[in-house]
This record gives structure tokens, sequence and C-alpha cells, in this order.
């Protein structure tokens, strides 16, 4: 479970990254860019989120 959490918050961080250097850009092509890489790596971070409650959800129902 570290492992996912370890990625989950690695695309979280990149997704901060990609959205500042979006906000800092001068060159509309370069916002827009950044902007989409903001969007892929927040769509990453929330399917393992995503995952990572199912994996914790699974346990609970069991007992």
């Amino acid at each position: 479970m570290s492992d996912l959490q370890a990625k989950l918050e690695k695309y979280e961080r990149k997704a901060a990254q990609y959205e500042k250097s979006a906000q800092e850009s001068t060159s509309e092509a370069d916002r827009a860019f950044y902007q989409g890489l903001a969007r892929y790596t927040e769509d990453l971070a929330m399917k393992f989120r995503q995952v990572i409650a199912k994996r914790t959800d699974t346990p609970q129902a069991a007992e």
C-alpha cells in the first residue's frame, strides 16, 4: 500500500508543479501545454486514490 501512496503523492506533486508552471507561463501555447499535463497527472492521482480506497475498504468489508 505504501508504494501506491508514494505514487499518489508523486502525481499530486507533479500536478501542482505543472499547474504552477501554467500560471507562470507567458505564452498561451506553454500555458495550454502545462494545463494539459496538470490535468493528466491529476487524473492519474485520482485513479490511484480510487485504487487505494478500494484496497482499504476490502479488508473492512470482510471483517
